[in-house]
């Protein structure tokens, strides 16, 4: 059976080390343990070894038995608040990176391209060499675009290119719900990132995204946020023809997305494939964040003992299918 882990994060050292000297935004510090990294004052991260370090990272995937992790940076990749060379520069550095885990560890990790969406023409131009000469798997999709709206049709000529080639765009939650009322009670993580996808996929679906581009594959994370759980209340609305141009019920569009499995709670994941099938969850541990072990314990507990090989690996192998020449 193979086991594939469709949310893994790595954090390369270069990447942290070109963020040493910076003076505002998000900078990177160096610590006895590995990296302090502030994204803003109200959200700091700190990196030790299980985030950068690769090796230490395959011999987790070993210890797990999970054969290929699809890997990002996570929020700390989110680089569209950043300057336009800024942004080309460490969205380059990022890909050459998670292209060298490729290479180094082959069939290991499955990189995710970071792309400046920010400045859409940058990032077509990073997103042809991502694939044809980085070979990265994938698009990382932030849930917002520096507070934009991901449909925006700016945006539109990136997931063309996306669906031409076959690249699937995994969501990711980033910075979205700074205010007091959020920051002060520690909620942006806990509640706010699965607010941050939920909108950004409603408004794929509102904006009209899903429907102009029929091909195109989006994950999205962490059970579907918040969307499989009111998809009653969003359809009575789509009835009173808030969005006159979905002709379909929404559970319809939802069943167009994929899933992937971090909820820790079975009956979260059991809800889930009884809307949108088994067959569009894709298992992932978010690790190191998470535990690989109780990742995996939990699809076994909660899945049809007949869709739990799809879930693991299966599915996922279908939706990353062959990279292009």
């Amino acid at each position: 059976m193979t086991v594939i882990d469709c949310q893994w994060h790595w954090y390369p050292p270069a990447f942290l080390d070109a963020q040493l000297n910076n003076r505002t935004g998000p900078r990177a510090e160096k610590t006895s343990e590995g990296y302090v990294y502030e994204v803003s004052p109200e959200e700091i991260w700190r990196y030790d070894h299980r985030f950068t370090d690769l090796d230490f990272q395959v011999a987790v995937l070993d210890h797990a038995g999970i054969d290929t992790a699809v890997v990002s940076t996570a929020a700390a990749g989110d680089l569209t608040e950043r300057g336009r060379d800024e942004a080309r520069d460490l969205c380059q550095l990022l890909n050459e990176e998670l292209s060298r885990a490729q290479t180094a560890h082959p069939g290991r990790f499955a990189g995710l391209m970071h792309l400046p969406l920010q400045f859409p023409d940058l990032a077509l131009d990073l997103l042809d060499d991502a694939v044809h000469r980085l070979r990265l798997a994938g698009i990382y999709l932030p849930g917002n675009v520096n507070g934009a709206s991901v449909a925006d049709e700016s945006l539109w000529p990136v997931y063309a290119r996306a669906e031409e080639l076959g690249l699937p765009v995994f969501l990711h939650p980033t910075r979205s719900f700074r205010e007091p009322r959020v920051a002060q009670h520690r909620l942006e993580v806990a509640v706010g990132y699965m607010f941050d996808t939920s909108f950004a996929s409603m408004a794929l679906i509102t904006g009209g995204v899903l429907d102009r581009f029929p091909d195109l594959k989006v994950v999205h994370p962490h059970a579907g946020g918040t969307l499989p759980y009111l998809c009653g209340r969003i359809e009575v609305y789509r009835g009173k023809g808030w969005w006159p141009k979905l002709d379909r019920p929404f559970a319809d569009y939802l069943r167009r997305l994929w899933f992937d499995t971090v909820c820790n709670q079975p009956e979260t994941l059991r809800l889930l494939a009884g809307l949108v099938g088994p067959e569009r969850l894709l298992f992932s541990s978010d690790y190191p964040y998470w535990s690989t072990r109780r990742g995996l314990d939990l699809v076994r507990a909660a899945v049809a003992p007949g869709d739990v090989a799809g879930v693991l690996g299966g599915n996922a192998l279908a939706l990353l299918g062959r990279r292009p020449d």
